[in-house]
């Protein structure tokens, strides 16, 4: 594969403090289409309530208005528990997705979390335990990360891995949706509390 045929898109959500879980406040979902030099081509911002199962949705919304063949997440929880299924994801959007997970789940601690929290935790979990249990390693140059594919070959996924990673084990259109959903994030919760 060569990334000069592909535009690759990627979303990740802002900070949000402890308080705003439940429902009680917004975060910002960004996603980010990049070209073949890892520019930013487009660029598509919301919020979500936190915990209230807007996410998915929130990044089918952005991905319509963008070019992009492959989609790049940050693990498939966002604006707290809110789960994205890459399947829907892939199928709904007609494109390629590769989720990234940085760290290793401890997936007890999740299933108690969610347990704890959502009367439909069965099936949050059953998306999160089902998505990182079927990701593989991947090693870049820094630190071997997990990655989950559907919808494109693992030669793609690979080499779309391989090419993006320039300045640490994360996708730089990821780092770049990341720090984008973060300042954005930061900037909202100061002008709330002035």
């Amino acid at each position: 594969m060569q990334t000069s045929n592909y535009y690759i898109e990627a979303y990740d959500d802002g900070f949000f403090p402890v308080f705003y879980k439940g429902g009680r406040g917004t975060t910002v979902i960004a996603g980010v289409e990049v070209n073949s030099e890892l520019v930013v081509s487009r660029l598509g911002i919301t919020s979500v309530r936190v915990d209230q199962g807007a996410s998915q949705r929130a990044i089918i919304e952005i991905s319509k208005k963008f070019n992009g063949s492959i989609i790049i997440l940050d693990g498939v929880t966002y604006a707290g528990f809110d789960v994205v299924d890459p399947r829907i994801l892939a199928s709904t959007t007609g494109k390629g997705v590769i989720v990234v997970f940085q760290y290793p789940l401890n997936l007890q601690r999740i299933k108690n979390a969610l347990y704890e929290h959502f009367e439909d935790w069965k099936e949050r979990y059953r998306v999160i335990e089902e998505v990182y249990s079927e990701s593989m390693y991947y090693n870049t140059p820094w630190k071997p990360i997990r990655i989950n594919i559907t919808g494109i070959s693992r030669e793609e996924a690979f080499n779309v891995v391989k090419n993006t990673c320039i300045y640490s084990p994360i996708p730089e259109p990821l780092r770049i949706a990341d720090k984008i959903a973060s300042t954005i994030a930061k900037i909202k919760l100061r002008m709330y509390h002035m």
